[in-house]
């Protein structure tokens, strides 16, 4: 489901697209064939996943932001009008330690010129978790509770570390509402790297959720991909 925009006048030069930042592995190298296609492309940067280990990540950060940012990656569905594949701009994005008691709203005009430049985009609300949620009763609780379309693991705590900077979120879809995943709960390590013998071991035990999964993140991993040369090649960046 795509939302219709009105035209946007371009964002102001400050809001130029200096960095995408993805979390590292599929995704980040999805992202890095689509730019590499390119020449003077964005900066691309690899970061950890988790709103934690991002956290803690942008603590250490050292190089000035003068330009946007965009943080690319794939998420979960938390909504019937969103399947695996689909690509989302997240509009605003609610931290779930905060229990409803605070959003972070993405750049408006970022978000907007994207969302004319990329084909069958939606617009949408995020959550943000530090974990990966992987049944459909808690994608279920989540929508209930913040009315979001798409869980992340990074998009909340992004808003935060760099509040002053122009930021627009894109997730494309992994994983839909009605299936649960295998269990990640030890996947991920504090540091946010993969941890592949637990993650074999999951899709040992939950091989038919596992192979599901796999299916859908190659699908958004595609698309992922595809988006980011339909961002490079427009090269009317913001």
């Amino acid at each position: 489901m795509t939302t219709p925009l009105p035209t946007q006048p371009m964002p102001p030069e400050k809001t130029r697209i200096q960095l995408i930042l993805v979390p590292a592995g599929a995704e980040y190298q999805a992202v890095k064939r689509a730019i590499n296609r390119v020449q003077n492309g964005p900066q691309l940067v690899a970061i950890p996943a988790g709103s934690q280990a991002v956290q803690r990540f942008f603590d250490t950060w050292q190089s000035p932001l003068t330009g946007g940012v965009l943080l690319m990656g794939l998420g979960g569905s938390l909504s019937t009008h969103y399947n695996t594949g689909d690509g989302v701009l997240l509009e605003t994005v609610w931290p779930e330690e905060s229990a409803g008691a605070i959003s972070y709203d993405c750049d408006r005009p970022l978000t907007q010129w994207l969302a004319q430049q990329l084909t069958d985009i939606a617009l949408g609300t995020g959550v943000t978790c530090n974990h990966v949620i992987t049944t459909a009763a808690e994608k279920r609780q989540l929508r209930d509770r913040y009315g979001a379309d798409v869980v992340d693991m990074e998009g909340a705590a992004l808003l935060q570390a760099l509040p002053n900077c122009p930021i627009a979120i894109l997730r494309v879809i992994s994983d839909d509402c009605h299936h649960d995943l295998p269990d990640l709960s030890t996947v991920i390590g504090a540091d946010g790297t993969l941890k592949p013998i637990p993650l074999t071991l999951s899709f040992l035990q939950q091989p038919l959720a596992a192979l599901r999964l796999i299916r859908g993140s190659l699908k958004g991993l595609q698309t992922l991909e595809q988006l980011t040369v339909e961002l490079c090649q427009s090269r009317r960046e913001p």
